[in-house]
């Protein structure tokens, strides 16, 4: 049996505390097990500054040259100390729908070999996720620490040991459904739910477009501006092009948000509304869910918050969802390869990151003092 390198005591003055403090302690340590297991080499090429600029490149394509360390490059106890991470830092259900996207580059694996030939081997990993740290991982310091590739993009940021955010939080699919097998499946069904339940007005307003965009309407931007279009086409692909026209009918509105509104909505369709929304919110820790949703309250509530849709209306066809509000923002797209192709995102608009903590972190430290 392999052994696991040694784990952290938590000394008695970071002893676990109430609110955000407590999540954040809890990943704290398990990325300290991790770190602390790993080489001089592979903490040189895992370790980059809290600050530096690459902090907020979080593309999700299974692209060559990233920084980090792939996890298939480290030893199988290494690896389970990272899955310990991973878990760590989300819900149970998160962490097995991570672990479902990572695996599904196995099957797409098998299904680009009559194209690619056995150089598919090369690109489609389940173990080619690259981990990086941004400051190292201490008690009570400000750090982060970001997995990221095809179809998965996990972005954490601990503020001075205390608070704790978890957006980006990207996950995707390719296949999205084999057979009985649908990956992301529970988020879309519940979409449709929702879309099925509204009445012909209410579709008026949700329907933004008859078409969806080939990908998220804000991208994979650092940070949402006031007004996103989406691109004409997905990233290498040309299966599902739009128009000027249709990047102008999906158009993100930061302050104008579009679609239907959730105190408009009776009862039941508000009982599925928030049932799609916990589908992404419950990505977050227990602990933090929480803490979101008060984001979302104090922004003015569930109730302004809006669910816009654009394409198909049967889930045989490309379609594409958002729900938005000043606080949280939803994109799901699956508009490729004949509908069997899912993008979903859940951002916070002022949050990802912990831009606005990192903010207030630095107006709160005296001028030359430690940072």
């Amino acid at each position: 049996m392999t052994e696991l390198p040694h784990l952290p005591e938590l000394p008695a003055e970071h002893q676990p505390r109430q609110g955000g403090s407590f999540d954040a302690t809890v990943v704290t340590f398990a990325a300290m097990g991790l770190f602390d297991s790993l080489d001089g080499d592979q903490r040189a090429q895992v370790l980059l500054p809290h600050t530096d600029a690459g902090r907020t490149h979080w593309n999700f394509l299974p692209e060559s040259g990233r920084h980090g360390l792939a996890l298939g490059e480290l030893t199988r106890a290494q690896e389970v100390l990272a899955h310990r991470l991973i878990a760590e830092s989300m819900s149970l259900p998160a962490y097995a729908r991570v672990v479902q996207v990572m695996s599904n580059e196995h099957v797409l694996r098998e299904l680009n070999l009559p194209v690619f030939g056995h150089v598919a081997a090369t690109f489609r990993d389940a173990r080619g996720y690259f981990l990086s740290f941004f400051g190292q991982p201490q008690p009570d310091s400000t750090w982060g620490w970001r997995l990221v590739g095809h179809h998965l993009s996990l972005n954490v940021t601990v503020v001075d040991g205390d608070l704790l955010t978890a957006t980006p939080f990207l996950m995707g699919a390719e296949p999205a459904r084999i057979g009985p097998f649908r990956i992301l499946g529970e988020e879309e069904d519940a979409a449709f739910v929702l879309l099925d339940s509204l009445t012909g007005a209410q579709r008026g307003e949700a329907v933004i477009h008859t078409k969806p965009p080939a990908d998220f309407v804000t991208r994979t931007v650092a940070r949402i501006g006031e007004v996103e279009y989406p691109a004409h086409h997905g990233v290498g692909r040309r299966d599902a092009m739009i128009t000027d026209e249709d990047r102008r009918a999906l158009a993100y509105f930061r302050d104008h948000p579009r679609g239907v509104r959730v105190g408009d909505l009776s009862a039941t369709q508000r009982a599925g509304f928030d049932e799609l929304l916990a589908l992404f919110v419950h990505r977050a820790r227990p602990g933090l869910v929480d803490v979101e949703m008060d984001r979302i309250a104090a922004a003015g509530g569930v109730e302004e918050l809006r669910f816009a849709w654009a394409g198909g209306l049967t889930i045989d066809q490309p379609h594409y969802f958002r729900i938005q509000g000043g606080a949280t923002l939803v994109e799901f797209d699956n508009a490729e390869d004949d509908a069997n192709h899912v993008h979903s995102v859940w951002r916070s608009p002022s949050h990802d990151f912990a831009d606005d903590l990192l903010l207030q972190h630095h107006l709160d430290t005296p001028h030359g003092g430690p940072h």
